[in-house]
């Protein structure tokens, strides 16, 4: 069901976001005229970085730690992905692992049955692989169909565990971010 004016239903987002040239003189340079095309939200904070990378001076102490704070959040991200993978596959078996993790409920079901379940399943993950941040909340579904297939708190903390055991989550650690459930 669709509500409204829907004739400009194809038009792209950034003729309606941002700034065009009567307001060229606008001082926040960071808006990207030059980008034709939509990302995806959960990198919008990665080519933040990228473009205030890109503006700064040579080499300059300021643009390495841009440098160095992209690749660590890059990092962090492709670690969240494979733990996630890793942990399916150990929970329910490396055949099974990627469709359970993945799979979606029939429409009108809730994401999880047990929403304290859930919560816990991702505080023993982040306890041991660190914060999921905004990139990792795309995990949720795997969480939820963890609980929802009766994955013990025990069994989630042995995977995780074995999953990132020897990752160093200082920077990413939920006593420093928070917990995101």
């Amino acid at each position: 069901m669709e509500y409204g004016d829907k004739t400009f239903k194809d038009e792209k987002l950034f003729l309606y976001q941002g700034f065009g040239p009567a307001n060229s003189n606008v001082a926040n340079r960071l808006l990207l005229p030059e980008l034709e095309g939509a990302i995806n939200q959960r990198d919008a904070d990665i080519l933040f970085m990228w473009k205030r990378y890109e503006k700064l001076n040579g080499g300059s102490e300021e643009k390495q730690r841009v440098l160095r704070e992209i690749k660590e959040t890059v990092v962090h991200r492709k670690h969240l992905d494979s733990s996630i993978d890793f942990i399916g596959k150990l929970v329910f078996g490396f055949e099974n692992g990627p469709s359970m993790i993945e799979a979606a409920r029939s429409s009108g079901q809730p994401l999880v049955d047990d929403w304290d379940c859930l919560k816990r399943t991702v505080r023993v993950f982040e306890s041991q692989c660190g914060s999921l941040t905004q990139y990792g909340m795309k995990h949720m579904r795997a969480f939820a169909n963890i609980c929802n297939n009766g994955i013990s708190g025990a069994e989630m903390r042995e995977a995780s565990i074995s999953a990132c055991g020897g990752y160093d989550s200082a920077k990413w650690s939920p006593l420093a971010v928070g917990h995101s459930a």
